[in-house]
């Protein structure tokens, strides 16, 4: 299940709507709606994960052609300043080979490759964080309450800073991504407009 498909929220409504908070429930009902969360929060880990190789292929690969036909562009007109008669009318191809290279370059920008990487890779690492401090608070909670004075509100509060958090998180994420996404639109735009 992807974390932007609105299936997960239905998943967590099934996990916690069951939930029962009579005192002889509420840390059992507290550590599944935590679970909850967790799974919420481990499915955007994923997520990020797999966007994040997708990215970096995309990079590797039109980094990779870029300068392998930057290389061939400029190697061209050299092999045809050469002596040679077959290489006489190489040098035009040159410039086809550069107009490849920096298309691979614009199309790295443009489709995200090398910032969406590094973009979702930070936010990967930013989620599990988040995800391993959740946990630790978690079970430092859970082991110090005690069965005489039991602070429910205390876990409340510690799953839903760990919530907002999550959601803080990736809509930081997502805010990011469109800032990138019209920059990269808008420096196209300009190039286009300059060589008009």
């Amino acid at each position: 299940m992807r974390p932007e498909d609105p299936i997960r929220l239905g998943k967590f409504r099934e996990a916690t709507q069951e939930l029962l908070w009579d005192e002889a429930h509420v840390i059992e009902s507290l550590s599944q709606l935590f679970c909850a969360v967790d799974d919420l929060a481990e499915a955007e880990v994923n997520y990020y994960y797999r966007r994040r190789t997708t990215r970096a292929w995309i990079s590797g690969v039109s980094r990779l052609v870029a300068w392998v036909a930057g290389t061939i562009g400029l190697l061209l007109p050299l092999l045809a300043a050469t002596a040679t008669p077959e290489f006489k009318d190489l040098a035009l191809y040159g410039y086809v080979f550069i107009a490849i290279a920096a298309s691979s370059l614009v199309a790295n920008a443009l489709f995200g490759g090398t910032q969406g990487h590094i973009r979702f890779f930070t936010t990967q690492l930013e989620l599990e964080k988040l995800m391993t401090k959740a946990r630790i608070s978690w079970c430092r909670y859970l082991g110090l309450r005690s069965s005489d004075n039991d602070d429910y509100k205390a876990g409340f509060l510690l799953i839903q800073e760990y919530a907002t958090e999550l959601h803080t998180t990736t809509i930081s994420e997502t805010g990011r991504w469109g800032e990138t996404i019209i920059k990269e639109l808008a420096n196209f735009q300009k190039n286009i407009d300059q060589k008009k």
